[in-house]
């Protein structure tokens, strides 16, 4: 036997002695995967465990594992995405032949805040009131879709940032699409996917209404939440992220139990160990 992260980057014991006869699927806090049955390492009622894959309930907690890439660490907000996701619903105004983008649902009391946080956020759009909606004008430009920062938009205007004590505990997403809009789900299901191959994961659910849909959106993800609060600085600027602090107490917690636990097999422990402490580690509810 041997202690591994094995291709789903779940850190997992392989053990020949366990049937492959069937293969179990999962979707973990917004990660998708899938598997023969193995033993894996879970963290369940503040404690590590050691676990048939098949026998993962609720509450349980599963460790994913991998090298630690620094690629978005200082990432910056890239002000055209999170502008197009406020593009989701455009209109053409047939009575005077205006095109426009607007914001759907988004009330009036909200519009000069709104104005206001676009200009520390150096955005140079301009928000207009008509009769139905706040419009954004529609200038002859790509949108862009760079997956972190257009998922900021969707926050930034179409829910909320779940803050208590000036610390960043999650957010959240309420995007209704109706008739032709509801296409606009292939931009938002392309998004979650590029952040899901990047180790950052969004929690989906779709409600059916009578006119389409709602997309919910919501993540604790601590990466996330930390690309986030480096992006709302300009705006006001929030002291912690205590879901990093709590993943880090667990990571220690883990490297002891690998190290102490009699049950975990000698081969591959020191490499495990060692890609443990030099990387990251996501702690993902069942």
């Amino acid at each position: 036997m041997k202690i591994l992260v094995d291709d789903n980057n779940i850190l997992s014991i392989e053990n020949p002695n366990i049937p492959r006869n069937k293969e179990y699927s999962y979707n973990v806090s917004g990660y998708t995967f899938s598997d023969f049955d193995k033993w894996i390492i879970v963290y369940h009622k503040k404690q590590f465990k050691i676990i048939n894959l098949k026998d993962l309930w609720d509450k349980m907690w599963i460790i994913l594992v991998w090298e630690h890439d620094d690629e978005y660490d200082e990432m910056e907000l890239d002000v055209q995405s999170m502008e197009s996701a406020m593009k989701i619903f455009d209109w053409f105004d047939e009575n005077t032949g205006e095109k426009y983008y607007f914001l759907y649902k988004f009330g009036e009391n909200k519009m000069n805040e709104l104005q206001e946080k676009l200009v520390k956020l150096w955005s140079k759009i301009e928000l207009k009131k008509t009769e139905k909606w706040i419009c954004l004008p529609l200038v002859d430009e790509e949108l862009v879709y760079n997956p972190i920062s257009f998922l900021f938009g969707l926050v930034f205007v179409y829910w909320n940032f779940q803050i208590k004590d000036w610390d960043l505990k999650a957010i959240k997403v309420q995007l209704p699409l109706f008739g032709k809009y509801i296409d606009k789900q292939d931009i938002v299901e392309e998004i979650l996917s590029v952040l899901a191959e990047n180790g950052l994961y969004v929690n989906k659910n779709i409600q059916r209404t009578d006119d389409g849909i709602i997309y919910e959106l919501t993540s604790s993800d601590y990466e996330l939440l930390q690309h986030f609060a480096r992006f709302y600085e300009p705006i006001e600027k929030w002291l912690k992220i205590s879901k990093y602090d709590d993943v880090l107490n667990v990571k220690k917690e883990l490297i002891e139990f690998i190290k102490t636990n009699p049950e975990i097999p000698n081969e591959w422990r020191d490499d495990v160990l060692k890609t443990l402490e030099n990387g990251m580690i996501k702690v993902m509810i069942k």
